[in-house]
Parts: C-alpha cells; sequence; structure tokens
C-alpha cells in the first residue's frame, strides 16, 4: 500500500507544479538521460570491434618511448592506416650504396648518376604475418640513427594488451660497410598460448640472368647460418648498357614456433656488390660472387649490437653540423620536419668515406682538408623560402632520388661541386650554407641573406671553417619585430673576426661567448654578416664594399610575424580578451543557477503561501 501512496503523492506533487518548472524539470530529467545513454554508446562499440582496439593500444605502448624524438623532428611515425593529421614520410634507409623502404614493395635500390635511383628485381626485407589474427601496425623513420623500424602488433589473447605478440623489425643500410644491409627482427611472446609466426623472405624475382645458390658459415655466437647467394644482371633503360650485380642474404624459415612467454631473434645481413654501368655485351666479372660471400661471411662474425651502434655513431658524428629554424602556422609553409626528412633522404643517397673502413688514412686526410676549406660554396641566394623543387612532397622512392638529384645538380652548379665529393659531411655542409646564403670567398665567409627574408628564428649549428674552427650563426627576430645576427665560436685554432653589412665598424673579435650585430640594409643590396681569420683583410674589406646608404634594417610589419606565430594576419588575442570571456561565461552561469534556484526553491514556498492564503 505504501508503494501505491508513495506514487499517488508524487504525482500530485508534479501536478502542483507551474508549467515552466515542468518543462525545465524535463529538460534536466532528458539530459540526464542522454548523458546516461552516451555513456554506454562506447562500450557497445567496443563489443564489435574490441581486438582492433587492443592492437592499437599495444602499438601506442610500443611507440611511447619515441614522444621526445618526434617532437624534435629527429624521428617520424607513420601508422597503418594513417591517423588524422599525420603527415607521411617514408621510413627509408641509405648509404649511397644500397636502399630500401619499409613502407614499400619496391625492393632495393643501387646508384645510378647521382641518386639511388636503380631499382633491383630483390627484396631482401623479411615480412612477418600471422592467420587469424587481428594486427596494427606502423613504421617508425629514426633520421638521427639512420634506421627505419616497422612494429606490428596481434592480438592473440583477447582483451588484454599486454598479451599482444609484437614483431619489431629493425633496419639500417652500414654507414661503415656500404655494401652491407641490415634487419634485425625480435618477436616476443607474452601471451599463455604458443604461436606460429610466418615469415615471408622473397629474394630476386624477375632478375635477369639470375643464378642462385645456396651456403652455410658461422656467425658471432658459433651457429651455423645458411645464405642464398644470387648473380644476375640490371638493364638500364633506354640505353646501351647494364649492371652486373651480386648479393648475398641469410635464409631463414618460412616460421617460428614462439612458446608462452618466450621471444626470438633473427639477424638477417645482405651483402650487395655492382660494377660501373658497362657494355651490354660486357661479360660479368668473376670476382663479384665472391666478393660478396666473403663480405657476408665477415660481416656474421661481429656482433649483432655492435655492428649496430657502429653505424648509430657514424650518423650522429654527420649530424653534429645542423639547422634549425622556428615552426611556422602559416599555410604552406616550410617547417622543421621537411627540412630534416628531406636533407636525411638527401643523406642517404650519399656515401661517408670518412668513416668506411676501407678508406685509406690518406683518402680520410684528403677529405677532412676538403671539409674545413670549402672553396667557393655556396654561390646564390637563399634556398630556404623561394625552391618549391628542393622541397617537394616525398612518398617514395623515385621522389626521393629525384629530389636528390636536385639538391645535388643545384649544389654542384653553384660552386660546391669540390666539397660534395667529401661525401655526407660535405653534402651537409653545402646544404647549410645554401640555406643561409652562406659563401665562402677567398678569405672570408659571407652571408648574403636579404633583411626582408629574416622574419624567423634560424639556427646554424657548427659550420665548418678552417683546421679544427667551427662557426654557428642564428638569426632572431625580437619583439620589436627586428631581427639580430648572433654568432659564436665552438672552437677555434686562431682568432677569428666579425662584421656587419658595410663593414663600416671595427672588427669584433668572436669567441665562444655570443656576439651580437644589428641587421643593415645596403643600397645596393650586399651580404649582411662577414667572418673571417684575417683581421686586416676584413679592415681592407670595407673598401671594397661599394654603396650608396647603409641604415638598420626596419622592423618587419606586424602581419608577417602573426601569420607565422598564429596562421592569420590578426596575430594572437590579448590576454585581457581572454580573461573578459571568463569572466562573462561565470557570470552567466551564476546568473543561471540563482534563475534555477529561485524558481525550485523559493518558487514552491511562494505558490504554496498563495494557494492556502485563499
Amino acid at each position: 500500500m505504501w508503494v501505491k501512496s508513495f506514487a499517488v503523492n508524487s504525482l500530485n506533487r508534479l501536478n502542483s507544479l507551474s508549467r515552466s518548472r515542468k518543462i525545465i524539470g524535463g529538460i534536466l530529467v532528458f539530459l540526464v538521460f542522454l548523458y546516461l545513454l552516451g555513456s554506454r554508446i562506447p562500450s557497445i562499440g567496443r563489443k564489435s570491434a574490441p581486438v582492433d582496439e587492443t592492437a592499437s593500444l599495444c602499438i601506442d605502448d610500443n611507440l611511447r618511448f619515441l614522444r621526445g624524438e618526434v617532437k624534435k623532428y629527429d624521428a617520424f611515425i607513420n601508422h597503418n592506416p594513417q591517423i588524422v593529421g599525420e603527415q607521411f614520410y617514408p621510413a627509408y634507409v641509405g648509404n649511397g650504396k644500397v636502399s630500401v623502404s619499409l613502407d614499400s614493395e619496391k625492393g632495393m635500390y643501387i646508384r645510378l648518376n647521382r641518386a639511388l635511383s636503380l631499382p633491383v628485381k630483390y627484396y631482401p626485407i623479411v615480412t612477418a604475418h600471422l592467420d587469424d589474427y587481428s594486427s596494427k601496425d606502423a613504421t617508425v623513420l629514426n633520421i638521427h640513427h639512420g634506421i627505419a623500424e616497422k612494429i606490428q602488433c596481434f592480438e592473440v589473447d583477447k582483451g588484454w594488451r599486454s598479451n599482444c605478440l609484437t614483431v619489431e623489425s629493425l633496419v639500417y643500410a652500414s654507414r661503415t660497410r656500404p655494401s652491407v644491409l641490415v634487419q634485425d627482427i625480435k618477436i616476443r611472446n607474452p601471451s599463455k598460448n604458443s604461436v606460429v609466426v610466418n615469415l615471408d623472405q622473397i629474394g630476386q624475382t624477375q632478375l635477369k640472368d639470375a643464378k642462385v645458390s645456396k651456403a652455410s658459415t658461422t656467425d658471432a655466437t658459433g651457429m651455423s647460418v645458411e645464405y642464398t647467394s644470387t648473380q644476375g644482371v640490371i638493364l638500364i633503360p633506354d640505353s646501351k648498357y647494364k649492371v652486373d650485380i651480386a648479393i648475398a642474404t641469410v635464409k631463414i624459415g618460412p616460421s617460428v614456433a614462439i612458446k608462452a612467454g618466450k621471444s626470438v631473434r633473427f639477424h638477417v645481413v645482405t651483402a650487395v656488390n655492382y660494377t660501373q654501368p658497362v657494355d651490354i655485351k660486357s661479360k660479368a666479372p668473376e670476382h663479384l660472387q665472391r666478393s660478396v660471400d666473403q663480405l657476408l661471411e665477415s660481416v656474421l662474425k661481429i656482433d649483432y649490437a655492435s655492428l649496430r651502434e657502429e653505424h648509430i655513431k657514424v650518423w650522429r658524428d654527420i649530424w653534429k653540423s645542423g639547422f634549425g629554424i622556428s615552426n611556422s602556422k602559416a599555410a604552406g609553409s616550410l617547417n622543421g620536419d621537411k627540412i630534416n626528412t628531406t636533407i636525411y633522404y638527401v643523406l642517404s643517397n650519399i656515401q661517408a668515406p670518412l668513416h668506411e673502413l676501407s678508406t685509406t688514412i690518406e683518402e680520410k686526410s684528403k677529405i677532412q682538408k676538403t671539409l674545413h676549406y670549402p672553396d667557393r660554396c655556396y654561390g646564390g641566394h637563399t634556398l630556404l623560402f623561394y625552391s618549391e623543387t628542393l622541397w617537394s612532397e616525398i612518398k617514395d622512392e623515385e621522389d626521393i632520388a629525384d629530389v636528390t638529384s636536385t639538391w645535388m645538380i643545384t649544389l654542384e652548379k653553384k660552386g660546391c661541386n669540390i666539397i660534395v665529393r667529401a661525401g655526407a659531411e660535405g653534402v651537409l655542409q653545402a646544404i647549410l650554407l645554401s640555406l643561409g646564403g652562406l659563401r665562402f670567398d677567398d678569405n672570408h665567409l659571407e652571408m648574403s641573406m636579404e633583411p626582408k627574408d629574416l622574419h624567423r628564428d634560424l639556427l646554424f649549428h657548427r659550420l665548418n671553417y678552417g683546421n679544427n674552427t667551427h662557426v654557428n650563426i642564428s638569426v632572431i627576430v625580437g619583439n620589436d619585430n627586428k631581427a639580430v645576427i648572433r654568432v659564436s665560436l665552438d672552437r677555434n685554432d686562431r682568432p677569428y673576426y666579425a662584421c656587419d653589412a658595410g663593414c663600416i665598424d671595427a672588427p669584433i673579435a668572436l669567441s665562444k661567448e655570443v656576439v651580437q650585430f644589428p641587421v643593415k640594409r645596403t643600397e645596393p643590396l650586399t651580404s649582411i654578416l662577414y667572418i673571417t681569420a684575417d683581421k686586416q683583410h676584413m679592415e681592407e674589406l670595407k673598401h671594397t664594399i661599394h654603396v650608396k646608404e647603409i641604415k638598420e634594417a626596419p622592423a618587419h610589419e606586424h602581419h608577417v610575424i602573426a601569420l607565422h606565430k598564429h596562421g592569420h594576419h590578426f596575430g594572437g588575442l590579448p590576454t585581457i580578451f581572454w580573461a573578459s570571456l571568463a569572466f562573462l561565461i561565470i557570470i552567466f552561469h551564476l546568473f543561471l543557477f540563482k534563475l534555477i534556484y529561485n524558481e525550485y526553491c523559493q518558487g514552491q514556498d511562494r505558490y504554496g503561501r498563495t494557494r492556502y492564503s485563499v
């Protein structure tokens, strides 16, 4: 009976409410219903595809440690399928002699002319897959280490991401041994079930006149290792020439069974050697096959971790010089991710003889001399803002080869033909000089960027100048929208001096302490900075710079700076605007709360008193 009485009383109270209170109460009940329904919808969606979500979480767990490198544009991640807002950069590795991409099925590439542009019908990369299991994968390009990695996660125990079977495949083209390509595979099975993983190793397909043989050797641990040895011919398109090539690759089984809670490793080494383009009728050299077999067997005697660290160290040495630029939100602007990846792809197409084991001491001495005294490189305007073909979008190996060829032709024709012969370090120095309009001329280094182009912060780090001397040059745009130049030395073997545009002021000595110069504009335009080790040369230099006028460059217009900082010409809204907006929102909600309180609480008593007083 009490239930019936409670229901009747509740209904009477509801009927006694005013129409406005009934409407507000109905809206509140409806909002609560939507909230409860919304909280249930995600769980319903998860039931339809729990495996994909778990595998995705597993991928995220494996990529979490890369956050720092990604923010610094030292590493780039490609999810499969690509996520919203993610820029695709091929997981590509190369050393100037051989290259391969983890995001491609085009096989291996070797050098033809200025780039690794000649495809080989040979697929050295081992791929892993599991039948009847859902999976997610992603590739990672670490440009600082010169390594590409593919991570695959398979859901073998449903509902537990910690039990995902993970395949990590790491690939690099050795910098110290340019004929060597390495793939290290690690498969971890933390689940409670034994799993059989299928391994696909294609090797050669449609390689002309291919001859394949098998052999065996031992690795660094004394274990027996089988490998296949292939020799064939690559015809150069639209010509009467060919390239004879020999390839030796470690052979692994078609599948591997991994027990619960266990892991396995594979160390797959590929050795490649080939000739220069020769007449199509010429006979293949007999030593070619024997050379790759010997190289493969010798590399297998090296511990895989030592071999990888040897390679990473070279890339770290190459990247000691570098370039930085402030991020721009302007549409179509060139930022650090595009600059870093483009430079990396170009360097991956260039050998580094200074670090290769086959380079003699005399040859290394000549290379170092070239790097320290780069002649008249670079002669031209900055390539940072006006050269779209040098910064074109890169999707595959052909794009990389095209961009590399364009860069190399540009540098060679602009006075850098000597320094680029020094290998990867020389090419990097030439690129850095071209970005800043920097040029070595007789006894000095000068910077010829126009003041109107200095609307973003720029940093040139460790530019080679003379024996054991490294120059740092930065352009900083201040709060007044004016740019200044800052110069310092990492180290120097003798005194160095600098002056700004026109060199009308006395030379200023450089050291590890930062020296600041104003950006000046001359009429006609001349360089904005000069650096030299010859003080007398700098004192005489001002008599050779003939201009009508020298004055400090004006501040950049506000809309130009705002476009880079905020993505539009209006600039960032002031703090007082956001504070005022927050204040208005708070006032509105307080008013709304008071309105509801008066309607429900005070309104009930008022209506009640009115009813009983009649």
